[in-house]
């Protein structure tokens, strides 16, 4: 005659809130991904692809607000009496500007660096988004 138990303990971990975990933290980093922004926040116009390429080049943004700021880290706008000055220190030993307009600024200020490029014999590459 066998004597066991009918009801056995089960030791289990449930897996349920392990998941749900998972996903809150998926969802925390996603949304937080969204939030990040660099540079100064410039809505590029669209053009076909190209390739971008990485490099140093010395950045001019003309936001929305028709402002100019030279590299992703300044805070402060450039006056356009201030800009040729500002591009000319700013680009060091490398002779490339890369300018980044936004497409609902006006085009005399788009213009206005490309004049500066020009005038000083620089390199420039005009960024856009692609279709």
């Amino acid at each position: 005659m066998s004597i066991r138990s009918q009801s056995k303990v089960r030791i289990e971990g449930g897996m349920s809130s392990m998941t749900d975990l998972v996903f809150l933290m998926l969802i925390f980093f996603v949304v937080l991904s969204t939030m990040v922004s660099t540079g100064h926040g410039v809505e590029l116009p669209k053009s076909a692809e190209g390739d971008p390429g990485e490099n140093k080049n010395t950045k001019v943004y003309v936001t929305k607000d028709n402002q100019y700021y030279i590299g992703e880290k300044s805070t402060t706008a450039i006056d356009i009496a201030q800009l040729e000055e500002s591009i000319l220190t700013s680009l060091g030993n490398e002779n490339t500007v890369e300018l980044l307009g936004d497409k609902e600024s006006n085009w005399q200020y788009t213009i206005a660096v490309l004049d500066i490029v020009k005038k000083n014999g620089l390199k420039i590459i005009i960024k856009t988004t692609s279709q």
